[in-house]
Parts: structure tokens; sequence; C-alpha cells
């Protein structure tokens, strides 16, 4: 299994093969953690994404889009800040809550 460095190096490499106007079109918050968003998803039945580069989902506008409504369905209301940097923000009710915070609300919605 490898490691988050390893996986950085891949992620990096793949996004340095986009194009500036595909960049531009990836419009979440930290990439890793909305990829990681829409493989939980997925998992749960709930498609977010058609393709992966070495497991890595391709997450472009129509993506983000499906991603924020589901969180929307589970009540958790999610702020991809629109760059590679910035970490996603999370709410439920209005209040911000931590990653982790949103998924425990949508996993005991599930169970």
């Amino acid at each position: 299994m490898a490691n988050r460095k390893e996986n950085l190096k891949k992620i990096n490499a793949e996004l340095e093969m986009l194009s500036d106007d595909e960049l531009d079109a990836v419009a979440g918050g930290t990439y890793l953690e909305s990829a990681d968003d829409a493989k939980r998803f997925n998992a749960l039945g709930v498609k977010i994404y058609d393709n992966d580069i070495i497991g890595i989902p391709v997450l472009m506008h129509e993506e983000f889009v499906k991603l924020r409504d589901a969180f929307k369905n589970y009540g958790v209301i999610i702020k991809d800040n629109g760059g590679l940097i910035n970490q996603n923000q999370y709410f439920i009710n209005g209040k911000e809550v931590s990653r982790d915070e949103a998924w425990k609300h949508i996993e005991n919605q599930i169970k």
C-alpha cells in the first residue's frame, strides 16, 4: 500500500498532465479531501465519479456538483474553496464541523 508521500507524487504527476483549462475546472478545496469524500460516497453506493487515475477519482465540475449534492442529501453543506490548497469546510445546521464529524453524521443516518 502506497504511503501519503507516494500518493501525493502520483497525484502531482497526473495534475501536471492537465491543461490550465482543465485545472481551472477543478472546483474543489483540497483535491485529496474531495477525492476521498467521492470515494467514500461511491463505496456507499452514491455514484459521484466514473473515472479514476491510479485510484484517484477524476473530479471535474460535474463531479463536484454531485459531491456537494450528496453531502446536502445527508444534511451536510460542503464549501470547497476553489483551490488545491485550501481545506474544504463542512457545515451541519449552519455550524462548521470537522470533516470527521460530517462523516459521522452521514454514517449515523445510514445505520
